[in-house]
């Protein structure tokens, strides 16, 4: 315990020269068998049960489907905090490095990053950006289909002001969802998938009392084949909103494959309240579950 305490007081620099030091100590000790060990019993190494070639293929639908998000190839991994200091999670989620870095668990957390970083520059400016990006996340993955602790996320996330009636988070989640729905279609058309019945479902609290009844009008009129009901948010996670998508498979089931929500992490990189943030994600590795 007491090397702990130190080791939490040195410098970042000198922390990192002692755990650089420490890891070279533990590679130089591994033999071949407790790598071939380490590759069998660790699901954090092994590979996606997804095909490479499919997930390219759905990349580059996801990538179209957006055309109006500028799209950035991020790194591997991002700041240290990233995850627990933008959003109200654990920094236990997330692989830290010995380098003041991550490896990334969620790209809208880094798309916060370079959102704010553009509106600092420019407040007045609106910030549309998208990423494909393969993520690890350290805490055991929900059960069901297609759960694994590293898989393939396509993500959106709308930055810029906010303005009357909710007229940024309005328009952010018509555009995303709609962007969501032309992946999916498209998916299914190419890759023979199955993807009936599409539904949104809205969820929001009392911070934002008509914000529900906006949105499913919005959607009305922008994407009248996408049925919408609403629910009770209760997550303090999200700014008020949080909405689901997803579509019914060939037996039948929905699933629900698209994760959208309001937050205020951008206002807080930012300093400036007026900001908005709207992000979204989709498991791409979700996808091959529509297969009939």
């Amino acid at each position: 315990m007491t090397e702990r305490r130190a080791l939490r007081e040195l410098a970042p620099s000198e922390a990192r020269a002692e755990l650089l030091a420490a890891a070279r100590g533990f590679a130089a000790r591994r033999r071949p068998a407790d790598l071939l060990a380490q590759w069998a019993d660790d699901p954090t190494v092994r590979p996606s049960h997804v095909d490479a070639r499919t997930s390219a293929r759905l990349d580059v639908i996801a990538l179209e489907a957006a055309s109006e998000y500028e799209a950035l190839l991020l790194s591997p991994v991002a700041p240290l905090g990233s995850n627990s200091v933008v959003a109200p999670t654990s920094q236990d989620r997330t692989l830290s490095t010995m380098r003041t870095t991550e490896v990334v668990s969620d790209p809208t957390n880094v798309l916060a990053l370079e959102a704010a970083t553009r509106l600092v520059e420019d407040p007045d400016t609106d910030v549309r950006l998208c990423a494909a990006h393969q993520v690890l996340r350290m805490q055991p993955p929900p059960s069901g289909r297609g759960r694994t602790q590293h898989f393939r996320l396509f993500a959106l996330a709308d930055a810029g002001r906010g303005r009357p009636s909710d007229g940024f988070e309005v328009d952010a989640v018509v555009a995303q969802l709609a962007a969501h729905d032309r992946l999916i279609r498209a998916a299914a058309a190419t890759e023979g998938y199955v993807a009936d019945g599409p539904t949104a479902i809205v969820r929001t609290d009392e911070r934002s009392p008509a914000l529900a009844e906006r949105i499913t009008a919005a959607l009305a009129v922008a994407m009248p084949r996408v049925a919408v009901r609403t629910e009770r948010l209760s997550s303090s996670y999200y700014a008020g909103l949080r909405v689901g998508f997803g579509v019914h498979d060939a037996a039948g089931e929905f699933l629900e494959i698209v994760d959208l929500g309001a937050h205020d992490w951008v206002a807080g990189l930012t300093g400036n309240r007026k900001h908005r943030f709207v992000a979204s994600a989709i498991g791409i590795q979700l996808l091959p579950l529509l297969a009939p």
